[in-house]
């Protein structure tokens, strides 16, 4: 039996028997190499087999960070498959680990709805990239609370290829960030009138129904928060929020087009509504900012006096925003189709953990409406806790929402119950509950 090594003789050793008709040579390889010599689902070593005329297998045990290789076949194509094999472990690329911080308000667009976009990072760069854990990143903070960490690991191209494709994706979200503070400020204060869902029972929350689709609060994980406007308010417990990100943008967009379009007379005239019906979407002229907006139609009513036109009374529920308001018929279109191209942007919410009826009166909707700076188009940061069955069947989220504009984060929940506003629902103790 002769031996042979490797260069380095405590990574590799090689010893061969052979007989007159076949030759064996057993190999040890470091653990962290049985993978490249495989291949991805075999093909490299099938490949070596090929060339070589041999047949490779590794043993399933491991000794001492190493795996048995067993090459049989002629010496001469042995001796071939034991270099091909040495050639590949040489050629190893060096694997590093890498990390780089990331803006925090960017963590959600660098993995996107269900890991998708993270997924794709990583196998486009074809390094393994891993965010930081919330929790880790609270338990040693070594940076500024702002800014997120990314480890990295794979060999240096595919790291540098990783880093490019993250700031890529940094760089996107602070132009939407630009985009979205200018849709913000374009956006008027619309009316604090007490919105109540009792008078939409017509024309409920739409759902997917062809081009009609209503926006939801999934987030992909039940720990992720989501920024969001407070857009209407019926009670401190029962309110309707958008959440903040493309859509936001994209909804300015749509607001100023129809409102464009539908200021202009001849247009109004060609999309008159000779009838009105409860449940139809329509374009709807919001009171007060003369803006037009899409809308479903709760109610029709007469009026005893006035003339014609006033006396034709619409109830609307605007669906982006969730306010409900008895207008003119006159300010009331046929909603051009295009316009359906964005779903409904109001969320119907409850505040998780509040018992609802301790939360109602003006007084609470007041405070609530200042704690979540209530259609100012200022954000707060929400999370799904939970569910509530509607009597209609309408299944509507329960949300912690977070104010985290000011020097201290302040649970909103936990600031109607401190100022005697709100009590906590049945079964919840204190701050920590969920």
């Amino acid at each position: 039996m002769d031996i042979y090594f490797w260069q380095d003789e405590d990574e590799i050793e090689l010893s061969v028997s052979a007989d007159t008709q076949s030759a064996s040579i057993r190999v040890r390889v470091p653990v962290d190499a049985v993978g490249l010599i495989i291949g991805r689902q075999g093909a490299n070593i099938k490949l070596i087999q090929e060339r070589t005329n041999t047949k490779i297998n590794f043993s399933d045990e491991e000794v001492d960070g190493h795996r048995i290789c067993c090459i049989q076949g002629a010496e001469e194509n042995i001796s071939l498959a034991q270099k091909l094999i040495i050639k590949t472990v040489n050629e190893k690329p060096v694997i590093e680990t890498n990390e780089m911080l990331v803006p925090q308000v960017a963590v959600g667009c660098i993995i996107g709805r269900n890991g998708e976009v993270i997924r794709r990072l990583s196998h486009n760069s074809g390094a393994k990239i891993i965010v930081e854990r919330e929790e880790d990143r609270l338990i040693t903070p070594v940076y500024p609370e702002d800014m997120r960490k990314i480890i990295l690991k794979g060999n240096r191209e595919q790291i540098e290829a990783a880093k490019i494709l993250l700031l890529e994706k940094v760089n996107e979200e602070a132009v939407m960030r630009q985009q979205i503070s200018a849709s913000a400020a374009n956006m008027s204060h619309r009316a604090r009138g007490r919105q109540n869902s009792q008078e939409r029972d017509p024309c409920q929350p739409p759902v997917s129904n062809g081009t009609l689709c209503q926006e939801s609060l999934s987030t992909g994980s039940c720990e992720r928060f989501l920024e969001a406007y407070i857009s209407a308010v019926d009670t401190a417990a029962h309110f309707w929020l958008q959440v903040v990100g493309s859509r936001s943008v994209q909804l300015d967009k749509l607001v100023t087009e129809m409102t464009e379009y539908y200021s202009n007379e001849d247009n109004r005239e060609l999309h008159q509504l000779d009838e009105v019906k409860e449940g139809s979407m329509v374009a709807a002229r919001f009171p007060h900012d003369s803006s037009w907006y899409r809308g479903r139609v709760c109610k029709c009513q007469d009026r005893d006096e006035g003339t014609a036109e006033e006396k034709r009374q619409v109830t609307v529920y605007y669906v982006d925003f969730g306010d409900t308001e008895t207008i003119s018929g006159d300010d009331v279109c046929e909603l051009r189709t295009d316009f359906l191209r964005l779903g409904f942007q109001a969320i119907e919410c409850f505040l998780a953990n509040i018992d609802p009826e301790s939360a109602e009166g003006d007084e609470a909707a007041d405070a609530f409406e200042e704690l979540t700076y209530a259609a100012q188009w200022r954000s707060v940061m929400v999370k799904v806790v939970g569910y509530r069955q509607e009597a209609g069947g309408n299944t509507v989220p329960c949300v912690q929402i977070i104010d985290t504009n000011g020097p201290m984060d302040i649970d909103v929940a936990e600031e109607l119950v401190t100022r005697g506003l709100a009590k906590f629902a049945s079964g919840v103790s204190g701050p920590d509950s969920s």
